[in-house]
């Protein structure tokens, strides 16, 4: 791809799903000149990376389950797979599957996978309301970082986690959630086109409820979240004079990107991550 094409993506970046992940991950391997995850950042401290953030979010996530040593893992919504490499070289699971619904993020998942040469991790298209690629009662441990605000049947989603999971295994969502009853104005129009289907809090807490999950712990992390956003004029690269226009878009990309992010997590939305898991009801104490 040239450059002209490359920057007629990213303006075009938020009519579509698809072309917004492509043109994320053009932007963020400029950003690190590599490619880095697809999910929000968290603040630990002022000199982090954009990329450290992210790893912040992910070291977060992986705090509140049981140890995942030797544990064979399903990341659902794995995007470029970036996050997938980074669990498996820091926390030594058995194995590690990465799905997502987007062939270009698997494209670069599998690339990625090939050059640092990991073995026990594999990446597959797939979609999480209709996990077909996965057994049932298979998995240890499932992840879904900010991924389910696009799946139109969440339900659905809740059932198949609860399928593929051995009795006792434990599951992480952590959603963007809004906290308007019904989609309004600009959202409702580009929540069509972005394929976005936001819950409230108090429709998951009544799904889980049908489910049959168990919620072990919830938490807000909205406010670490923003703070870690509020970092973003750190990480915009300096322009450089011999690709100067390319520069500048880039620039307003992440500018546009950031700070509608922190719009939207301010006034219209929140950060939540449950954690719980599918009952062993051959340990359940009567």
């Amino acid at each position: 791809m040239n450059k002209i094409q490359k920057l007629f993506k990213i303006i075009g970046t938020g009519f579509t799903k698809d072309q917004y992940y492509e043109s994320m991950n053009m932007a963020l391997k400029r950003l690190d000149n590599e490619y880095t995850m697809l999910h929000y950042p968290l603040y630990a401290k002022e000199s982090d990376s954009f990329f450290q953030a992210q790893k912040n979010l992910t070291d977060y996530c992986i705090s509140l389950l049981d140890p995942i040593k030797n544990k064979v893992i399903l990341e659902i919504g794995c995007g470029n797979g970036v996050q997938a490499l980074y669990i498996n070289a820091n926390y030594f699971p058995l194995m590690i599957t990465g799905i997502d619904i987007n062939n270009a993020n698997i494209e670069i998942a599998n690339k990625e996978k090939d050059r640092t040469n990991t073995q026990n991790v594999k990446f597959l298209a797939g979609n999480a309301q209709n996990l077909s690629h996965i057994s049932s009662n298979s998995v240890d441990v499932l992840i879904n970082i900010e991924s389910a605000f696009h799946y139109p049947d969440k339900p659905a989603f809740l059932k198949e986690i609860n399928r593929v999971l051995i009795p006792g295994g434990q599951y992480l969502i952590a959603d963007i959630l809004t906290n308007r009853v019904k989609k309004d104005g600009l959202m409702k129009f580009w929540g069509k086109s972005m394929v976005y289907h936001f819950w409230n809090k108090e429709q998951y807490e009544e799904e889980f409820l049908k489910s049959e999950l168990v919620i072990h712990y919830s938490e807000d992390i909205t406010h670490k979240v923003l703070k870690g956003w509020s970092n973003y004029r750190n990480w915009i690269p300096k322009i450089k004079r011999e690709m100067f226009i390319q520069n500048v878009v880039y620039k307003i990309f992440y500018v546009i990107n950031a700070r509608l992010n922190i719009y939207f997590l301010k006034n219209r939305q929140q950060y939540l991550i449950y954690v719980g898991s599918k009952p062993d009801i051959n340990n359940t104490v009567v």
